[in-house]
Protein backbone atom coordinates (compact mmCIF):
# COMPACT_ATOMS: atom_id res chain seq x y z
CA UNK A 1 0.00 0.00 0.00
CA UNK A 2 1.48 3.26 -0.70
CA UNK A 3 0.94 6.43 0.70
CA UNK A 4 1.78 10.10 -0.67
CA UNK A 5 4.65 10.86 1.68
CA UNK A 6 6.41 7.44 1.45
CA UNK A 7 9.56 9.20 -0.92
CA UNK A 8 10.76 11.44 1.96
CA UNK A 9 10.49 9.09 4.66
CA UNK A 10 12.95 6.65 2.48
CA UNK A 11 15.07 9.38 1.18
CA UNK A 12 15.46 10.66 5.27
CA UNK A 13 16.30 7.43 5.99
CA UNK A 14 18.38 6.58 2.88
CA UNK A 15 20.09 9.50 3.97
CA UNK A 16 21.12 8.29 7.46
CA UNK A 17 21.73 4.93 6.38
CA UNK A 18 24.32 6.31 4.00
CA UNK A 19 25.27 8.81 6.10
CA UNK A 20 25.81 5.82 8.65
CA UNK A 21 28.33 4.09 6.55
CA UNK A 22 30.69 6.90 6.47
CA UNK A 23 30.46 7.47 9.91
CA UNK A 24 31.75 3.62 10.23
CA UNK A 25 34.44 4.31 7.67
CA UNK A 26 35.34 7.52 9.40
CA UNK A 27 35.65 5.55 12.85
CA UNK A 28 37.38 2.66 11.59
CA UNK A 29 40.36 5.31 9.75
CA UNK A 30 40.09 8.18 12.43
CA UNK A 31 40.05 5.62 16.23
CA UNK A 32 42.69 3.26 16.90
CA UNK A 33 41.05 1.49 19.04
CA UNK A 34 37.74 0.79 16.93
CA UNK A 35 36.24 -2.53 16.09
CA UNK A 36 32.75 -2.52 14.49
CA UNK A 37 31.15 -5.64 13.29
CA UNK A 38 31.40 -6.72 9.64
CA UNK A 39 27.93 -5.71 9.17
CA UNK A 40 28.01 -2.22 10.98
CA UNK A 41 26.60 -1.57 14.51
CA UNK A 42 25.35 1.98 13.72
CA UNK A 43 23.76 0.88 10.40
CA UNK A 44 22.55 -2.20 11.76
CA UNK A 45 20.42 -0.23 14.86
CA UNK A 46 19.83 2.66 11.84
CA UNK A 47 18.28 -0.51 9.85
CA UNK A 48 16.59 -1.53 12.77
CA UNK A 49 14.95 1.93 13.47
CA UNK A 50 13.86 2.27 9.83
CA UNK A 51 11.55 -0.89 9.50
CA UNK A 52 10.25 0.26 13.18
CA UNK A 53 9.58 3.92 11.92
CA UNK A 54 8.25 2.44 8.67
CA UNK A 55 5.98 0.03 10.52
CA UNK A 56 4.92 2.94 12.87
CA UNK A 57 4.20 4.92 9.80
CA UNK A 58 1.92 2.66 8.13
CA UNK A 59 0.23 1.80 11.41
CA UNK A 60 -0.74 5.72 11.90
CA UNK A 61 -1.87 6.27 8.24
CA UNK A 62 -3.74 2.85 8.88
CA UNK A 63 -5.31 3.87 11.83
CA UNK A 64 -6.39 7.34 9.98
CA UNK A 65 -7.81 5.47 6.99
CA UNK A 66 -10.04 3.36 9.77
CA UNK A 67 -10.95 6.40 11.24
CA UNK A 68 -12.23 7.96 8.23
CA UNK A 69 -13.99 5.17 6.94
CA UNK A 70 -15.85 4.65 10.38
CA UNK A 71 -16.96 8.16 10.48
CA UNK A 72 -18.07 7.17 6.53
CA UNK A 73 -20.03 4.24 7.80
CA UNK A 74 -21.44 6.08 10.69
CA UNK A 75 -22.87 9.37 8.29
CA UNK A 76 -23.84 6.26 5.92
CA UNK A 77 -26.21 4.94 8.82
CA UNK A 78 -27.75 7.58 9.61
CA UNK A 79 -28.74 8.57 6.54
CA UNK A 80 -30.04 4.95 5.73
CA UNK A 81 -32.13 5.54 8.88
CA UNK A 82 -33.30 9.44 7.98
CA UNK A 83 -34.37 7.82 4.51
CA UNK A 84 -36.35 4.99 6.24
CA UNK A 85 -38.06 7.17 8.65
CA UNK A 86 -39.10 9.35 6.14
CA UNK A 87 -40.25 6.53 4.29
CA UNK A 88 -42.29 5.42 6.89
CA UNK A 89 -43.81 8.99 7.61
CA UNK A 90 -44.72 8.93 3.69
CA UNK A 91 -46.53 5.80 4.24
CA UNK A 92 -48.42 6.49 7.02
CA UNK A 93 -50.17 9.67 5.77
CA UNK A 94 -53.37 9.04 4.74
CA UNK A 95 -54.82 9.22 1.51
CA UNK A 96 -54.96 12.88 0.23
CA UNK A 97 -58.52 13.76 -0.90
CA UNK A 98 -59.67 9.99 -0.58
CA UNK A 99 -63.22 8.84 -0.56
CA UNK A 100 -66.30 10.04 2.34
Amino acid sequence: MRFPNDTAFHLRMAALVIGSLFLEHLAATRLPHWSSPRIGIVTFVLGLAWVALFALHHGRALQDRVRVLEDRIERLTERADAADDEQRARRSLPPMGGAR
